[in-house]
């Protein structure tokens, strides 16, 4: 009878460990404060930002696991992606000199910069073990008038790379960091070269 018991238990004891390891339907990232790059030129002027706004459907999913073709955990953000950009673009923009308002001025010098976030994802293929497991995408659409000329650029990042099997939410989440950064400096470029 006692061995009957500790059978019992270990069975128990390896089901809820087994339990344990299973995959997350879902989970939960904050994308952390960007942190701007020393600017090698320094620019001057004002910059209107007048509107940042998110076109995603579903503004909280920013990534998934998948395994087999199937989605195994949706990955969600707890924060305004829009706000994040607004914040990251105005350090991006100060750092190199130039000074973000917002609100539309009428000054024709002055540029007005509208971004608009398209795309903005992370997929880990947890069923390849080698090669290019950990794609992230960001896309957005820049506007920028100033007097009567008016832009408007679709500016995108894709990226890839290995990830170990084992990795999960905190990977994605600094690959998308990385993205993130590179899609805001890609926008810092366009402004700078199409508002003079």
């Amino acid at each position: 009878m006692k061995k009957i018991s500790i059978l019992v238990t270990a069975l128990f004891i390896s089901i809820f460990g087994l339990g344990g390891c299973a995959q997350k339907q879902q989970a939960e990232i904050r994308i952390d404060p960007f942190v701007p790059n020393p600017a090698v030129l320094q620019k001057s002027g004002v910059i209107v930002l007048s509107d940042v706004t998110d076109a995603r459907v579903d503004k909280s999913v920013v990534g998934k696991i998948v395994k087999g073709g199937k989605t195994v955990t949706t990955i969600y953000s707890d924060q305004a992606l829009d706000k994040w950009l607004a914040d990251a673009l105005t350090k991006a923009l100060e750092v190199e000199g130039c000074r973000v308002v917002t609100g539309i001025k009428n000054d024709k010098k002055i540029a007005n910069v509208k971004v608009q976030i398209d795309y903005l994802g992370a997929t880990f293929d947890k069923s390849s073990l080698t090669g290019e497991n950990l794609t992230a995408k960001a896309a957005a659409t820049l506007t920028i008038k100033q007097g009567r000329s008016k832009i408007t650029k679709r500016v995108s990042i894709v990226q890839s790379k290995w990830a170990p099997p084992f990795a999960g939410e905190d990977e994605i989440k600094e690959y998308l960091q990385e993205t993130l950064a590179a899609l805001v400096d890609e926008i810092r470029e366009n402004i700078d070269i199409y508002r003079f």
